[in-house]
């Protein structure tokens, strides 16, 4: 079923390929980071709060069968739903412009394809095992700094717990915008190409720089 996948359809403004900015990368970004870190968090405290009450009325249950879940369930939500975001994300359209799926080998076609569940599962994959090693290289090259913001709030557990989640947050974040500007836009997907393409019939899409073919 992931493989199913739409043949191109024709389309004569694709040739008003834009070349993608920081500007681009930052707006799909923030609409994906916000929504993914908002309904995970959510969607976390609400589990953890229902398993929280199913320790409470069972007693019987052993704490170190709890706590590894506990521990993983985090990942596992936002990671899940990342893919969602990340469908609603290639067909969202931003101010201007929007998301392309189009023929991978060049930059101007006339073939634009759906994004698919397989297709938007390659996007998804790639931006998710390259944040993580993103966000380790951030971590380890920032991690004396870190130590030294952390040993600030040390006599204040509390503020500590703060500083660490948004420490934490502001490195997901660098990671993740840096992998939609460098790994994601204007790459090639085994058949196809993520690109930054204008809106129909949008006047201020002419104030955007358009590509230009190169000839062969």
């Amino acid at each position: 079923m992931l493989g199913a996948g739409s043949p191109g359809v024709p389309v004569s403004y694709l040739s008003n390929y834009l070349r993608p900015t920081f500007k681009h990368a930052l707006r799909i970004w923030w609409a994906f980071f916000w929504q993914t870190t908002l309904i995970s968090a959510i969607l976390a405290a609400a589990i953890e709060f229902g398993m929280l009450g199913v320790v409470y009325e069972h007693r019987n249950i052993r704490g170190n069968l709890i706590e590894p879940i506990v521990w993983c369930m985090p990942y596992v939500i936002s990671y899940v739903v990342a893919f969602f975001i990340m469908e609603y994300i290639l067909h969202k359209k931003f101010p201007h412009f929007r998301i392309g799926l189009v023929s991978s080998g060049s930059k101007f076609t006339s073939q634009a394809f759906s994004a698919t569940l397989a297709r938007t599962a390659r996007v998804w994959w790639t931006y998710s095992w390259r944040t993580v090693i993103w966000r380790l290289i951030i971590f380890f090259v920032a991690s004396i700094p870190i130590g030294a913001l952390l040993g600030i709030f040390k006599g204040m557990p509390a503020a500590q717990a703060v500083v660490r989640i948004l420490v934490i947050i502001a490195i997901d974040a660098a990671a993740g915008l840096f992998v939609f500007y460098a790994n994601i836009l204007d790459e090639d997907f085994g058949d196809f190409r993520v690109c930054v393409l204008p809106l129909r019939n949008d006047p201020a899409a002419s104030a955007l720089p358009v590509a230009t073919p190169i000839a062969t």
